[in-house]
């Protein structure tokens, strides 16, 4: 009794894989876009299929009948003639007929069902360069939903022979420089743009390198390239700035900005990598601590920065509780990010958004306040991920352009994903993002050459 139960379970599969195969195609469409032609087969069930392609002809051999269609004759400089051909009634063609080589992929779709061949205009290209000591370069050019797509995107490994740091383009002081000549003169292996910054080049975002703080931001709670001084990378999300000077009197006075212009009622910290001095004018008083000791008092503005000291620089009545301080008194400075983890850290890079967590999407534009320009719409981008051995990804993307479109923040995200990112940070984009690797610009930046920008990520060998 069981044996012949077996027996009818396999004839009933056995004409069930029949009636799959006996399918019939009931449907030829076609559609174009920038970047393919995609010809799409309507079928009444499963259809199997077998690729024979070969030469100038695509070519689908189908385990099926096909509805007698008409061939589709297209005006397309890559496509000359699309057919469907009946060979017997469990076996037919689809037969594209090229004007050139072509790369194409073959989907199946359930739900209706369909066989989809999408015929590329553009090359799918998937480089990659293997540098040595745990860097590695790659270049992509993809199919994105029918617009065209260049990225590119660095791979370094944890333990590698090189680290990660940022510094002012300007490369002596607080402004904007070009990234080719940054890479030139400190000697980096390769380079991209990182934080957010204004016309006078200040930074815009929480950035330290070697401890050292270039720049601060006390107005937003953003995300940043954390890396420990372990070397361990992380994102670190809601870090915002706070700087205070408690006076020996007990009062306490709140920092307003950082290695930025003096403005009305302003406390500004600045700090050697501002520049040589201050650049300010009389009407404010500023004080120089070297290891939070007054050294010197001053009225006429512009005091001199030199390596471990620093300058509060304070107007109106920041300036009159300034006034009452002598040299060698004793002021208390704090200044801390808010995260344990980022305040301990040797090198934090913020901009924004982050775009993943824990694998996940997690674009968090709404909640860090970012600008419209940024968090909406197509453009360049400049990135970084981390995969969960702690492999760097720094990617820029092309956009703006007849063969590069960009990314929105949600296509950027999930590129990274792709690329096996289980966190990643939003950097500056549009006409800041670029890449310099071994004195070369590598990407096509959106301004048709260079723009300069105040912060840049660099990779030195150890």
């Amino acid at each position: 009794m069981k044996l012949i139960l077996r027996i009818m379970l396999v004839i009933v599969l056995l004409a069930l894989q029949a009636e799959a195969l006996a399918a019939k195609v009931q449907g030829i469409r076609t559609s174009s876009s920038a970047t393919k032609v995609r010809i799409v087969l309507d079928c009444d069930g499963p259809v199997a299929y077998k690729d024979t392609s070969a030469g100038l002809t695509v070519s689908l051999e189908l385990a099926g009948e096909a509805k007698a269609v008409a061939g589709v004759k297209l005006n397309d400089r890559v496509l000359q003639k699309v057919q469907l051909v009946q060979e017997s009634k469990d076996k037919s063609y689809l037969l594209v007929n090229l004007s050139k080589q072509a790369q194409h992929q073959v989907l199946v779709l359930k739900h209706p069902d369909r066989i989809v061949l999408d015929v590329y205009r553009i090359a799918i290209i998937r480089e990659h360069d293997n540098l040595g000591k745990g860097l590695a370069y790659n270049f992509w050019q993809d199919d994105l939903n029918g617009r065209p797509l260049r990225f590119y995107f660095l791979e370094l490994a944890p333990r590698s022979g090189y680290e990660v740091r940022p510094f002012s383009a300007a490369l002596d002081g607080t402004g904007r420089g070009r990234l080719q000549r940054a890479a030139a003169q400190t000697g980096a292996k390769a380079v991209v743009n990182a934080c957010y910054f204004d016309t006078d080049g200040w930074v815009i975002g929480n950035c330290k390198a070697d401890g050292d703080w270039l720049g601060a931001d006390g107005d937003y709670a953003r995300s940043a390239l954390v890396i420990e001084q372990n070397g361990r990378p992380s994102v670190q999300k809601g870090l915002q700035y706070n700087g205070t000077v408690a006076l020996p009197g007990g009062k306490v006075l709140q920092i307003r900005g950082m290695n930025r212009e003096r403005l009305a009622g302003d406390l500004v910290l600045y700090n050697r990598n501002y520049g040589h001095s201050t650049g300010t004018n009389e009407f404010g008083r500023e004080v120089k601590l070297v290891q939070g000791r007054v050294t010197e008092v001053d009225t006429k503005g512009n005091m001199s920065l030199e390596s471990g000291s620093i300058v509060l620089s304070g107007h109106g009545a920041n300036a009159d509780a300034l006034a009452g301080l002598k040299k060698g008194e004793r002021v208390n400075l704090v200044q801390t990010l808010g995260n344990a983890t980022a305040d301990a850290a040797d090198v934090v890079v913020g901009a924004g958004p982050s775009l993943l967590t824990e694998g996940k999407l997690d674009v968090r534009s709404e909640a860090e306040q970012i600008a419209g320009d940024i968090a909406w719409g197509r453009s360049p981008r400049t990135a970084v991920g981390i995969r969960p051995d702690g492999t760097l990804l720094i990617l820029v993307a092309d956009g703006r352009s007849s063969v590069s479109a960009g990314l929105t923040l949600n296509e950027l995200a999930r590129y990274l994903q792709k690329l096996g990112a289980s966190q990643a940070v939003n950097f500056d984009g549009g006409g800041s993002s670029e890449m310099v690797l071994n004195g070369r610009i590598v990407n096509r930046p959106s301004d048709g050459e260079e723009r300069p920008v105040s912060i840049a990520l660099g990779i030195f060998a150890k």
